[in-house]
């Protein structure tokens, strides 16, 4: 893998994931982060964990040296004019504690810059109050909220995913309340590999089929028209467009319909 990368002058951002980074030992951790620093094309990488949500202690313990790892290859890519960031996962705002805000102290003490995704879950964030407290809370701990994501199409997920009218909702009411550089963007991750566009850049969004159309300038040339669908429970299930569930929305619809 990295005879590739080195190999491929066109990459400049780097993902370290493969499940989660926590999982790296301090070692490996180091290891990797100082040999993606040596290859003079890649500018910028992070590494990708839940940790800070799920096990924060790991980042307080003495006795165990994965964050001083993480904090000598972040300070080495300072040095280097390289940016190394970690990139979380917090979902509800049950998740941050005081351990965790504590961990996060710690890795922004020491310069590390760390950013948030969340992933829009049916029945958990999706709506006002707590999406709001979720962003607000990660910006106080001076963690950034930098995505939100609209749930995948994937199967065995459906009752979790919310129709795009709630996501494009959340930001139309959240955008504005806190200052913009701790603002997240709401997103989708086009299926096909059309990459992440922001929610609100739909070519047209039919709320009756559930069948939004987006499409990439930048990726594949830019022509494929790529296709994002509401779950099922949300669509009409009578003649006259009422939703199935509008708990959040009110019953109201976008005014672009394709």
């Amino acid at each position: 893998m990295f005879d590739y990368i080195s190999a491929t002058p066109a990459l400049s951002d780097i993902v370290v994931s493969g499940g989660d980074a926590y999982y790296l030992t301090p070692d490996q951790l180091h290891d990797i982060g100082m040999r993606l620093l040596s290859i003079p094309h890649i500018r910028r990488f992070r590494f990708a964990t839940k940790g800070l949500a799920v096990c924060p202690s790991r980042i307080l313990d003495p006795n165990d040296s994965w964050s001083a790892a993480l904090i000598a290859v972040s300070n080495k890519g300072k040095k280097m004019g390289k940016m190394v960031a970690v990139h979380t996962h917090f979902n509800h705002p049950s998740e941050i504690t005081w351990v965790s805000k504590a961990a996060a102290q710690k890795l922004f003490a020491a310069g590390v810059m760390v950013r948030n995704q969340s992933v829009l879950l049916r029945g958990v964030n999706d709506d006002l109050p707590t999406m709001k407290a979720l962003i607000r809370g990660l910006a106080d701990m001076t963690i950034q909220p930098y995505y939100v994501y609209q749930g995948d199409m994937v199967a065995g997920v459906e009752d979790l995913r919310t129709p795009l009218r709630t996501i494009l909702d959340l930001e139309r009411q959240i955008r504005g309340s806190i200052a913009g550089f701790m603002t997240p963007q709401f997103v989708v991750d086009l299926p096909g590999g059309g990459g992440k566009r922001l929610a609100a850049s739909y070519q047209s969004y039919d709320v009756k089929t559930g069948i939004s159309k987006f499409m990439a300038p930048a990726v594949k040339g830019g022509n494929t028209v790529y296709e994002y669908h509401d779950p099922e429970w949300s669509l009409p299930r009578s003649e006259d467009g009422e939703a199935a569930d509008e708990k959040h929305l009110g019953g109201a619809a976008h005014p672009i319909v394709g």
